[in-house]
Order: structure tokens, then sequence, then C-alpha cells
């Protein structure tokens, strides 16, 4: 991820929906996956999954907080 210090307002705030729109994706995707009844899914892939949205979550908060600290809307 860019340096978030280095991005315009606007960039920003493209990069918080951005990922926000991943963490989304990522949620439906673990959520259809470890609903199917019957199929087995390794613990290597449920850790995958919670790997990837604790490093979406993360980079959401510093996106927020960025645009916090400008006094943009975070939201």
């Amino acid at each position: 991820m860019k340096d978030l210090r280095e991005m315009s307002t606007a960039d920003l705030g493209r990069l918080l929906v951005g990922l926000k729109a991943d963490l989304e994706d990522i949620e439906e995707e673990r959520a259809f996956v470890l609903g199917q009844t019957g199929a087995h899914v390794s613990a290597s892939t449920v850790a995958r999954y919670e790997s990837e949205r604790e490093a979406l979550r993360e980079k959401i908060k510093a996106a927020e907080t960025a645009l916090a600290e400008r006094g943009g809307e975070a939201g």
C-alpha cells in the first residue's frame, strides 16, 4: 500500500471505498465457502480468510485515521 501521507484526500477516499469493497467481497466468499454443508474446508483456508480480513481491517483503519487527521470524512 502506498504511503498514506503522500496521498491526496480524494485518493484516500477512493482507497477507503476500494478496501471496504474488498473486505465485503472476502466476507461474502468466506460465508459462501464455509456455509457449504458437507464440504470440507481446510484449516489453512479458514486461516487465510481470517488473515486477509484482518489485513484489510488494518488498512481500512489506517486510511480512516489518515482521513480523520485531514478533517475528511472517514465513513
